[in-house]
């Protein structure tokens, strides 16, 4: 197997700052989930076997800093000087010697719209413009030697923001982002300048991972269109017992297929597997990839109890490979637009919380509705609500309890309703209730806090055509298939409520696997971790325990 980043050791890191004010407790905290750099932090340069050095900060260097300074960098090692901290450390002329540049004067602070490089080494699934509020240098261009790495456009022209250069056998990165104390705090800036510090250690990304498809059911085409889409990550094979699925597969992708897992497994070149069998089965397809020494990404739920969820995280730890779960509606609009609300205070603390999904029809008669393979109704849509919930509450759940309903559907061993209630150790209460009986809908959401009220409110969408006669076609759409209408309601102070309706961002493509090929290809911290989807699981189980013994159940989840 190809090594890949995982398995690299640390890269030594000093960061110099100029005070104990300097902003980069963000990007620090950011740093230390990635696992990639050993940070050392101090407001004066100091000799160590770092590899890369970060100035940040409005301090300029003293003399006794620079001469080690040029001796790391002559030697081999990185520097990454950002912010405040080029227009600071310019004033030294034996830097801006070094250097060969001068950054100028800052502009008035705007949204900018930040181009990186293409395919450049900081550029890698970013897309071709990221928006963040901050000020940017308008002085000379930079060096002839010098290699841009990301720009921004600027009064019909373009100003190089991030460049580096060579100094000796070591690299200078010069960051003109992070001049807004604001900025410091915006993601956008943590992940590029994680890019510039591993472009400065001369870190380069790794080729592409080869990515295997383990069942290849409903789903599995959604798996196979990101394994394609996605930059850093390739389809070389895809196993499934049924003929037909594979002819599919092969006829789609042009794929390798197997009958079986083991060929598959065996084959050095697929290097992740997506595991996309039934429920009940996930916990041993999970362990025998990871015992064959893969990456590998679980389909939602991860498990139907909290012991083989243990058994994954002992044996993916053992074999040093990443998993994660495909938990890919956090990346869905409405959610995203409610948890940044939910993150910025909008609402005060959020308190009360009442989820549903469901209408009144007929279950599908796929194994998704026979309880001893699927788990039942609560690992549905369940998995999807509670990894939700659990990102809007922070505290640890306390209590769960649950009650089922079987009326109407008996054809399928899935209950027909389901309602689970959670109390967490803070005293806040959430509810989540899936129904096939449900004639009218409950909002989304409906999420209470000590400041104010959001509700996410279906929309019912239809999708419009003509036949070839000229009707009109209209094709109902299901309410979970368009995003909710999330507004945020808060009191005026004169006994009325003010109503703000937000607006949504478009969805990123392939949002889950342009972040897992980040982890994997570049170290960037991982979006799903398997301990947050054995929370999800730990409360599943609960609530399964709750319905069967008809009352509630203390767990500290």
């Amino acid at each position: 197997m190809k090594p890949r980043l995982a398995e690299f050791e640390p890269v030594r890191l000093f960061v110099r700052t100029s005070s104990g004010d300097d902003p980069v407790a963000g990007l620090l905290r950011f740093l230390e989930r990635t696992g990639r750099f050993d940070v050392d932090v101090a407001p004066s340069l100091r000799p160590g076997p770092h590899q890369v050095v970060l100035a940040v900060g409005g301090r300029p260097p003293g003399e006794e800093e620079l001469e080690p300074l040029e001796r790391h960098l002559r030697a081999g090692g990185g520097l990454v000087v950002a912010g405040p901290a080029l227009a600071a450390w310019s004033r030294s002329d034996r830097f801006a010697e070094l250097a060969g540049w001068s950054p100028g004067e800052l502009s008035p602070a705007t949204e900018l719209r930040l181009q990186p490089a293409p395919g450049g080494p900081i550029s890698d699934r970013i897309g071709p413009e990221l928006p963040l509020r901050d000020r940017i240098f308008q002085g000379e261009p930079p060096p002839q030697e010098a290699v841009p790495l990301l720009s921004v456009p600027w009064h019909y022209g373009e100003r190089v923001a991030v460049f580096s250069q060579p100094v000796g056998a070591g690299r200078c990165l010069f960051f003109g982002l992070g001049n807004e104390p604001e900025s410091w705090a915006d993601p956008v800036l943590h992940r590029l300048l994680y890019r510039s510090l591993r472009v400065a250690a001369g870190l380069n990304p790794a080729p592409p991972l080869g990515v295997g498809l383990y069942g290849f059911g409903a789903i599995g085409r959604e798996h196979a269109q990101s394994a394609t889409a996605v930059d850093g990550l390739e389809l070389r094979g895809v196993c499934d017992r049924s003929p037909a699925r594979r002819e599919q597969a092969s006829r789609l992708f042009d794929v390798r297929t197997h009958a079986s897992a083991d060929g598959m497994l065996a084959d050095p070149d697929v290097e992740m597997v997506v595991v996309g069998v039934p429920p009940v089965l996930h916990a041993r397809a999970v362990l025998e990839c990871l015992a064959a020494g893969k990456h590998v990404v679980c389909e939602k739920p991860f498990a139907l109890r909290v012991e083989e969820v243990e058994r994954m995280l002992e044996a993916a730890a053992e074999a040093g490979r990443t998993l994660t779960v495909y938990q890919s509606r956090r990346w869905d609009p409405d959610f995203m637009a409610l948890r940044r609300a939910v993150a910025s205070g909008a609402i005060g603390h959020p308190f009360y919380m009442e989820a549903f999904i469901g209408g009144f029809g007929h279950p599908c008669s796929y194994w998704h509705s026979h309880e001893p393979i699927s788990g039942g109704t609560i690992y549905d849509w369940g998995s999807h609500y509670f990894d939700w919930l659990l990102q809007l509450f922070s505290s640890p759940v306390t209590a769960v309890s649950a009650q089922a309903h079987k009326r109407v559907w008996h054809d399928v061993s899935n209950a027909d309703q389901v309602r689970v209630d959670l109390t967490f150790a803070e005293g806040e209460q959430a509810s989540f209730l899936q129904s096939d009986v449900a004639a009218a809908l409950k909002p989304k959401w409906y999420l209470l806090g000590t400041a104010g009220a959001a509700v996410g409110d279906w929309r019912r969408e239809s999708v419009q055509a003509r036949s070839w006669t000229g009707d009109l076609v209209e094709e109902r759409l299901q309410p979970s298939e368009a995003p909710a209408l999330v507004s945020l309601h808060r009191p005026d102070g004169n006994g009325g409520t003010h109503v703000e309706v937000l607006s949504l961002s478009p969805r990123e493509p392939d949002g889950f696997y342009r972040n897992l090929a980040d982890h994997l290809l570049l170290g960037e911290p991982l979006a799903v971790s398997p301990q947050e989807a054995g929370r999800n699981v730990a409360v599943m189980e609960a609530a399964t325990r709750s319905i069967a013994q008809g009352g509630p159940v203390e767990v500290r989840v």
